[in-house]
């Protein structure tokens, strides 16, 4: 039951607002791709409607406990796993228990809110129009959610599903032993008996609906503003191979994807990888330049000079920086195409004449190539520019003394 009536969600922004709105009560979140779906432990909705019962619920939760002992995977890590362990790990696995994922962060419910419902897909004659998705906001009330402590982890499942003769309790456990994607997700699991709605469903604090046709543009927010995605939130090798399964609609990786493929590859010294996999990156997305700075570095591993000039050159067309043409004159100048490499350096600074390191960039070129009093101008252009700058002082010092000019290097230690 909700207290508010929902109101409609279409953005991030909203969404957070309605989170904002809550108040600094604590919440846990549970989102689901489909508003029609309600509250409930999974294992309730196995049986057939006119079946369900308190009985039939709590047998299946000890029948599954039972066969999963039975079939010897009651232990882990040479220790013996009390039932509501058994429990965990099977819904991990994606068995339906009595338990009820959610999360404490509000944002990974929205991403679960804004997927595809895919049993909906294969079951829906009408796929013109997809459900919307809904996010639960369950007030975490210690009054009315008892932890489960380490003691309370020996009991057996008939302590937590009691007979209707019991005082109803509902429990939040969150696991000490996490796995990976637990941690990724926040995860808290909720079970018990709820005062007002008993065994199969919990009392709902509020709910906000997820409009459908904005899910897309959500996931996108959800990318861009959090770094939230199904890699982040399935980081096992299990669901990774989940995410991958035959009910899953295939969709082309992104560059965004290719990218990420590329940086583990050039992490790993696997250039010839990595090249692939930017230029997969740069077909779909041809006017990234940072697309084309990470392949001129590989390339630059490689040594493929002329690769990195024609990588750097794509990057002026499409922003025309101080810094593309900086990048570019480093590599002329280590081709020794000194002429080009200074007329790089000239357009730097022409693009930002106020920047002192554009001419300390130049300078330090023409000191290396032992063009000394080229370099003392740049140089005295720095020092107008940034009058604390030790290192130029010192570096002008030196070209002073290698042209002869020992008073002048004299000045400029006694003056620092």
């Amino acid at each position: 039951m909700c207290k508010n009536e929902p109101i409609q969600i279409s953005s991030l922004t909203e969404f957070i607002d309605w989170v904002n709105e809550l108040g600094s009560d604590r919440y846990l979140f549970r989102g689901v791709p489909n508003a029609d779906y309600r509250l409930q432990a999974s294992a309730y909705r196995r049986p057939k409607e006119e079946d369900r019962n308190f009985e039939r619920f709590l047998q299946i939760n000890k029948n599954l406990i039972a066969d999963t002992r039975l079939r010897g995977h009651g232990e882990k890590d040479g220790r013996e796993l009390g039932d509501l362990e058994i429990l965990a790990e099977l819904q991990h696995f994606g068995a339906a228990t009595c338990l009820i994922d959610f999360t404490h962060n509000a944002q990974i419910a929205l991403y679960f809110a804004c997927q595809k419902d895919l049993k909906w897909e294969k079951n829906s004659q009408d796929s013109n129009n997809p459900p919307d998705g809904k996010v639960y906001a369950v007030h975490n009330d210690p009054l009315r959610m008892k932890k489960v402590t380490p003691d309370l982890l020996k009991e057996k499942i008939d302590f937590f599903l009691p007979s209707y003769q019991r005082k109803r309790q509902l429990y939040h456990w969150e696991p000490g032993h996490q796995n990976n994607r637990i941690i990724a997700q926040q995860s808290i699991f909720v079970f018990g008996t709820d005062e007002l709605f008993g065994l199969y469903e919990i009392d709902t604090s509020e709910v906000c609906i997820i409009q459908n046709n904005c899910k897309e543009d959500i996931l996108n927010e959800l990318e861009n503003a959090s770094g939230i995605t199904q890699n982040f939130l399935f980081p096992d090798f299990d669901g990774f191979a989940r995410l991958h399964g035959e009910e899953i609609p295939y969709t082309e990786p992104s560059a965004s994807d290719y990218f990420n493929h590329a940086a583990q590859a050039y992490g790993s010294a696997r250039y010839e990888e990595a090249i692939l996999y930017y230029n997969k990156a740069i077909e779909l997305d041809p006017n990234d330049s940072e697309l084309y700075i990470w392949r001129s570095y590989v390339n630059q591993a490689l040594e493929q000079h002329n690769a990195v000039i024609d990588d750097l050159t794509k990057v002026i067309e499409i922003e025309n920086s101080t810094r593309s043409y900086e990048m570019r004159a480093k590599i002329w100048l280590g081709m020794k195409q000194y002429q080009k490499a200074f007329a790089d350096y000239d357009k730097a600074i022409e693009l930002q004449p106020d920047i002192s390191y554009g001419y300390y960039n130049r300078a330090e070129a023409k000191f290396e190539l032992a063009q000394y009093p080229e370099a003392i101008t740049d140089f005295d252009k720095v020092l107008q520019i940034d009058p604390t700058d030790i290192r130029t002082y010192i570096l002008r010092g030196k070209a002073k003394e290698l042209i002869g000019d020992i008073e002048g290097q004299k000045q400029i230690l006694r003056k620092h």
